[in-house]
């Protein structure tokens, strides 16, 4: 899969060197609420996740974009009380149809991913990854040519099998904000 990655990054750039098209690059932090139920229980709720995503304008208002996410949280197991770390990670490719004019850009966009995630407790460790999908909109706002804040909303889709055979929902909704620059 990281081989996949790198081979259609240098791809894309390669592309983007002929074409004389932007890049852009964004640096946020938001709050991240995953859907499953137990979830809260354990985690509670609007944990702070950090972001950063490259993008490539290809044609027009379309921009291909590598993303990726922190999310690290500590908690107490239900029964025992005892402490509990959750982090997932992920590396999610996508593309966003920019909208509105040079100081306005509303979009939408959709792509994968590949999640890492890794709960640690005194029961075990858990240490996988899964291929999710994410779909999103939000709005930029350019400050001053190249600086722009990007106000974004996100669901991702991400199902687990835990080890009796039940489905874990780790994807959820994401409320993210940041600054970035096109260049």
């Amino acid at each position: 899969m990281k081989k996949i990655l790198f081979i259609l990054l240098i791809f894309i750039l390669g592309i983007n060197i002929l074409n004389g098209e932007k890049f852009s690059f964004y640096l946020g932090a938001g709050i991240r609420n995953v859907t499953e139920e137990r979830y809260e229980e354990v985690y509670g709720k609007n944990n702070i996740t950090y972001s950063a995503d490259i993008g490539l304008k290809i044609f027009g208002s379309l921009e291909l974009f590598l993303h990726t996410d922190y999310l690290k949280c500590d908690g107490k197991l239900t029964f025992s009380k005892e402490n509990t770390t959750l982090t997932i990670t992920p590396i999610e490719l996508g593309a966003r149809y920019m909208l509105g004019n040079k100081i306005i850009k509303p979009y939408i966009g959709a792509g994968m991913g590949y999640y890492t995630y890794k709960e640690e407790n005194f029961i075990g460790t858990i240490d996988d990854n899964k291929t999710g999908f994410f779909a999103e909109g939000g709005i930029r706002f350019l400050v001053t040519k190249p600086l722009f804040i990007d106000l974004k909303f996100k669901y991702i889709s991400l199902n687990i099998k835990n080890d009796e055979g039940s489905d874990i929902q780790l994807g959820g909704i994401s409320y993210m904000g940041g600054i970035g620059v096109t260049f």
